[in-house]
């Protein structure tokens, strides 16, 4: 019987992205013949073709498909345990990482992640991009090198990996005038008036708007926002809701005159990655900045 390694594990997850044998030679910097046998061991393992060639491409079979999450989480942890040990010289280094964030993670994230940076790698920095219908080309292309958010159609030449569990709360003013027990009920949500945000189509949010139509439920809204960064400020000083995500509640509960109440309405929750191209998934200086966000911001 032959016994599997992180290896063949690597050339299964990079066929399964590249859709090519040669490609993932080139990209593993093996011999086609080398790779070419290591699958073939790995077919006889699990009794099963994997990759299908269909075309120009290597299409996987429906047990590679079961497989691949499976084979992805274990590389993922792999790389956790090693990642540190990796010689990137944090202390010194002056490297510019290109992150592209949600506005909620510019007030929930990036303090944190800035707080660490000055302690421990004083002098790297960050540039932060907004998270577009785009950020997946500038991944591709090098432009961005992490993205952090909800990003839920990359296609599979993208790592990603969980960050934590989000889910939406309602916030309303302390001194609001019909919310006074710190409960709101489905009749009391639908006719409060709202305050809405705009997220847009690949903005790295979910859609509450979704949600809400297939429920059959329609919120008043009077204002709607492009951002979640003002959505506080607002709230507090009128008699107006706001459904946001738990881990900005916190922040705005700190900063301003408002209460936190549990939502009637059941938003499903949704989980944070971070997500990076596969061409930089072998670099040292990203997969430091990766492990540290991964361990400063996974709950």
């Amino acid at each position: 019987m032959y016994d599997l390694d992180i290896k063949v594990l690597n050339i299964f997850c990079c066929i399964y992205r590249f859709k090519s044998i040669s490609e993932a030679a080139a990209y593993l910097n093996l011999s086609q013949p080398t790779l070419s046998n290591l699958l073939n061991k790995l077919r006889k393992f699990y009794n099963d073709p994997l990759f299908l060639r269909v075309g120009n491409e290597m299409l996987p079979t429906d047990l590679a498909k079961q497989l691949f999450p499976l084979m992805s989480e274990v590389l993922q942890k792999f790389e956790l345990v090693i990642g540190f040990s990796d010689q990137f010289d944090q202390i010194n280094s002056q490297h510019k990482f290109n992150i592209a964030m949600t506005d909620v993670s510019h007030l929930v994230l990036l303090p944190k992640i800035s707080t660490y940076l000055k302690i421990n790698a004083p002098q790297v920095q960050v540039q932060v991009h907004t998270i577009t219908a785009h950020t997946a080309e500038q991944m591709k292309n090098g432009d961005i090198d992490l993205a952090i958010g909800f990003l839920p159609n990359l296609e599979d030449s993208f790592y990603q990996q969980k960050l934590f569990e989000q889910y939406y709360v309602v916030i309303a003013s302390k001194d609001h005038p019909r919310l006074t027990d710190g409960q709101i009920t489905l009749a009391q949500y639908l006719s409060e008036k709202h305050i809405d945000v705009d997220v847009g189509v690949g903005a790295g949010h979910y859609s509450l708007d979704q949600v809400c139509s297939d429920l059959g439920i329609k919120r008043s809204i009077v204002m709607q926002l492009p951002s979640y960064l003002g959505v506080g400020l607002v709230v507090q000083e009128s008699d107006t809701i706001a459904t946001v995500p738990y881990y900005l509640s916190e922040v705005l509960l700190a900063r301003g005159n408002l209460q936190i109440l549990e939502t009637p309405v059941a938003f499903p929750t949704y989980a944070i990655k971070q997500f990076w191209h596969i061409s930089s998934h072998h670099k040292k200086s990203q997969k430091w900045f990766r492990n540290m966000c991964y361990e400063i911001l996974s709950k």
